[in-house]
């Protein structure tokens, strides 16, 4: 005959164990999902941290393309023409359809050139600022003389620069009254484009351009921030209206 207290105390451990082992497969899931959420929680602290750090790169590119923008060389002229007359510290240039002071504060000619610089056809290479629009003026980097085969450098050029001056010194015909820009776009018509000059802009006319290189059928695409070579002449009314009549336009890439 069973021993009912034996089986009943058997069916007891049995559960008991059971529960025992239960509580402990839960406890062991409960241990390995709590385990699982720091590295979930990490995955997505890294991802986090990356977004944060590719909009930080983001936004570095957009601040120097900011900053290159806003350190973009300014405008700069060349002009030809005759020295007129001469002072200590300028000359006057004709340069066709007006006169315009030239300074040489700070240009190596030598006493004997600078003596014998009036009545001389010139080369200028200047850097433009507000001066020109509010005194007709322009300071010298480079003045090439024709006579001379010289060409006087500001004392601030450095080698590659004052290379480069001297490989343009015959690139315009002195003779011919020529006017050189170049410059950043500032703003774009389909007929005019604007360079910027200080806090002040120069308007550049196309019309003159045998196609308009601008329009929907033109040869070029310009964008602000661009650097773009304008030749032609510079005319009297200029210091007026700040606008020259463009006979070639040409875009700079690089």
């Amino acid at each position: 005959m069973m021993n009912t207290k034996k089986t009943l105390a058997a069916v007891f451990v049995t559960a008991t164990l059971s529960s025992v082992a239960g509580a402990a497969a839960a406890k062991q899931v409960e241990t390995q999902t709590g385990a699982m959420q720091p590295v979930k929680m990490e995955n997505q602290q890294q991802t986090n941290a990356r977004d944060r750090m590719n909009k930080a790169v983001m936004q570095a590119q957009d601040s120097n393309t900011t900053t290159r923008l806003a350190d973009m060389p300014d405008t700069w002229i060349t002009l030809t023409g005759e020295v007129t007359d001469v002072d200590s510290k300028f000359f006057t240039l004709d340069y066709g359809d007006g006169t315009i002071f030239v300074e040489l504060h700070n240009t190596d000619l030598d006493a004997q050139a600078y003596e014998e610089l009036e009545g001389k056809d010139v080369m200028v290479t200047a850097q433009l600022d507000d001066g020109l629009f509010t005194d007709s003026r322009i300071v010298a980097q480079s003045v090439f003389v024709d006579e001379l085969e010289t060409t006087f450098l500001a004392d601030d050029v450095d080698q590659h620069s004052a290379d480069m001056y001297l490989s343009a010194a015959n690139s315009l015909d002195v003779d011919d009254e020529e006017m050189v820009l170049v410059g950043t776009v500032q703003s774009i018509g389909k007929k005019a484009l604007q360079l910027k000059v200080g806090d002040s802009t120069l308007t550049v006319e196309l019309d003159d351009l045998d196609d308009m290189p601008l329009d929907q059928d033109g040869k070029l695409t310009l964008i602000k921030g661009e650097r773009v070579r304008v030749t032609g002449e510079m005319e009297e009314e200029f210091f007026n209206t700040f606008t020259v009549e463009a006979e070639g336009l040409m875009k700079m890439k690089s």
